[in-house]
């Protein structure tokens, strides 16, 4: 712009009580002031908007038992990579520590068949997945957005089972129900080990992880 947007003294307030300049964070929003400046200008309003807002969870039913987090997806569409790819390309996309990896099929241009790839992954490791993606598929770009998730909340416990000592997550509906869900991984060793079906050693661990806790 030609000429001054802000005064000293606003630059200054802003120097001296901004923390960081970033999206607009989760908020529940109050009040919200809007100031117009007397000069017309061609390609924008000239207002000054200031928003008074909490922090989602000091609000007065705001929270609900469930956590609250941003993520970034990253997406393209491909119709013309080998298949033998893409089970590589899952493999090293979780090894760079993404959250899920999903095959679509679509149908895209002259009605080909593609496959849409649609990565979860931190906001913090979405410019690595776009890199990862780039550089392993015949892709030439990719889309990546932000979403917002709502999750159940959970942790992780060691208990004591017939098969030994296991690693089982405990999840808490809304309504404070607990639920006990064993590792996949860990029943598939001890279903091959044992000889025994998948069902029965999942079902076995739920059942002694929950007796084990009280519930």
């Amino acid at each position: 712009m030609p000429f001054e947007l802000v005064t000293p003294t606003g630059a200054a307030i802003i120097a001296s009580l901004a923390q960081r300049f970033e999206p607009m964070p989760d908020m529940v929003i109050s009040q919200i002031g809007y100031g117009a400046g007397q000069r017309d200008l061609a390609d924008r309003p000239n207002l000054l908007r200031i928003i008074l807002a909490d922090a989602p969870g000091s609000a007065a039913g705001a929270s609900d038992g469930l956590l609250e987090d941003k993520i970034s997806i990253v997406e393209t569409c491909i119709d013309d990579m080998n298949p033998e790819v893409f089970g590589y390309l899952m493999d090293r996309l979780f090894e760079d520590g993404v959250l899920d990896v999903y095959w679509i099929p679509v149908y895209m241009k002259k009605n080909r068949p593609g496959t849409m790839l649609q990565v979860l992954c931190k906001e913090k490791d979405k410019n690595k997945v776009c890199d990862r993606i780039l550089s392993e598929t015949t892709t030439l770009g990719v889309r990546h957005y932000r979403a917002r998730r709502r999750m159940l909340w959970r942790d992780q416990l060691e208990v004591v089972t017939r098969f030994g000592t296991l690693p089982v997550k405990r999840i808490k509906d809304p309504r404070g129900n607990l639920r006990h869900v064993p590792e996949y991984e860990v029943c598939r060793k001890i279903a091959l080990e044992n000889n025994l079906p998948l069902r029965f050693v999942y079902d076995t661990i739920a059942r002694e992880a929950a007796e084990t806790n009280g519930e």
